[in-house]
């Protein structure tokens, strides 16, 4: 792994440290601090201390010029800007990292602004999924990753009328097994300690919510054990009407019994997408690092109606739509020449790449000029926030069919009306999709939380 942030934390014995960005003023602040001694036992979170505990006898805290010399003197310097010029990009409000050296798990919870969640009356102000990133990855790519998706996580609780922030929970740790209460419990911790309501995105197990929610935090939804069901499921649901809509708007129907459609993932998300993509007649180009989950729809449907290609050859099937359902930064301006689609609607975060508003728009503009209809995900793909909503609001009375109006409203009216209104004036959904949530993501509109 490169040196980077969590390289200076352990130089300067912090568990904490936080980046600002004051964009009125343009400028960056830092605070570092020292909260919790390596032998805290995680597993008592909530029953021996809380996140507002300081868990040392040695606390300590440092500011802004102290952490910038440490930079400096690490060679780090140059690193620091390049952050800094990621969140100024994508107008997000900072980074907080938290260090758990004694399991060395590394956590960057990245962070948008947060006026609709200070106005919601509620403990958390922002949400977003927790996503689990290998240790070996570069820490810059990590935090790249995060950031977008946190910016996108704002522009999708607006779209969606969830009064909360945008944010992203990444963590380079080990795989989690599911006895690991120690790192269950420092995760719970960072749920709480981050004022947001979140819960397990790629690779992490969704049992892990269950035991999360059960001894930790109810903060922490989504689960095998949820009343909602998973919120992969949901995403894949309201994915599945929107693609529905969008064969309507292109084709004049909804009937997608003769569409060839790719799926790029099978996972929780893209494999429940699929068989309901199966279940109204289409056939499918599918692909996934993962084999057995490839062979395990084939077995269910057939190979005739699921042909597998090698992942890097997904793009360039000839197929009438794509939906990409795993990494985001997969539509390049090399490779929009090579796509042979009618229609691009799936649910990976931030799948052009780009790391700012005004870059999406520019490159979703590329794709349009190539006459292929593109939407920006999170227009489309908040079937699993939905559902983390309804599920974090109404707790034990929660259910799938209070929700899943919502989603269709959401994935398949308010999707088609945003068509139309592009068509009309000649811009891309994408840009258009900016263009009505922008006021409600910085000015901070209040919304109505009822179902």
């Amino acid at each position: 792994m490169s040196d980077g942030v969590f390289e200076l934390m352990e130089k300067e014995d912090l568990t904490t440290l936080e980046i600002f960005y004051n964009q009125r003023e343009n400028k960056f602040l830092m605070r570092g601090m020292k909260e919790w001694d390596d032998n805290v036992c995680w597993d008592r979170y909530m029953a021996d201390f809380t996140y507002e505990d300081i868990l040392t006898d040695d606390y300590k805290t440092i500011g802004t010029a102290t952490l910038l010399a440490a930079f400096d003197e690490l060679g780090l310097a140059d690193y620091l800007q390049q952050i800094e010029q990621l969140i100024r990009e994508g107008r997000n409000h900072g980074i907080e990292f938290y260090y758990n050296r004694k399991k060395n798990i590394r956590v960057m919870y990245c962070k948008h602004v947060n006026t609709l969640g200070i106005r919601n009356r509620r403990h958390a102000i922002r949400a977003g999924a927790m996503r689990r990133r290998e240790l070996s990855e570069p820490e810059i790519d990590v935090i790249v990753d995060g950031l977008n998706i946190a910016r996108a996580m704002a522009y999708k609780n607006a779209i969606a009328n969830i009064p909360y922030g945008g944010s992203k929970i990444l963590v380079q740790c080990d795989a989690v097994e599911l006895d690991d209460f120690e790192t269950m419990g420092f995760l719970a911790y960072v749920t709480d300690r981050s004022r947001s309501f979140t819960g397990p995105d790629m690779n992490f197990e969704p049992e892990m919510a269950d035991i999360i929610r059960e001894k930790f935090t109810r903060n922490y939804t989504d689960g095998r054990k949820s009343r909602m069901g998973t919120s992969g499921a949901s995403t894949g649901y309201g994915e599945y009407i929107a693609i529905k809509e969008a064969c309507d708007f292109i084709y004049g129907s909804r009937d997608i019994s003769d569409k060839k459609i790719a799926v790029q993932g099978l996972g929780e998300v893209g494999y429940p997408l699929a068989e309901h993509l199966l279940g109204d007649g289409a056939k499918l180009i599918v692909t996934d690092i993962d084999l057995s989950k490839v062979q395990r729809l084939q077995r269910k449907w057939g190979e005739d109606l699921v042909e597998y290609v090698e992942p890097d050859e997904i793009y360039t099937v000839d197929a009438d739509i794509f939906s990409p359902c795993a990494m985001g930064g997969i539509i390049t301006e090399e490779r929009i020449p090579q796509f042979k689609f009618k229609i691009i609607i799936g649910s990976a975060n931030n799948q052009l790449k780009a790391t700012s508003k005004e870059g999406e728009i520019e490159l979703a503009k590329k794709v349009a000029d190539v006459g292929i209809l593109f939407v920006i995900d999170w227009a489309h793909n908040s079937g699993g926030v939905l559902t983390a909503w309804g599920e974090w609001i109404l707790q034990e009375e929660a259910s799938l069919d209070k929700i899943r109006p919502r989603i269709e409203q959401v994935c398949g009216s308010n999707l088609r009306q945003l068509l139309e209104e592009a068509r009309i004036t000649g811009k891309t959904p994408t840009e258009l999709a900016y263009e009505q949530v922008e006021d409600m993501v910085y000015s901070g509109v209040e919304f109505s939380e009822a179902l």
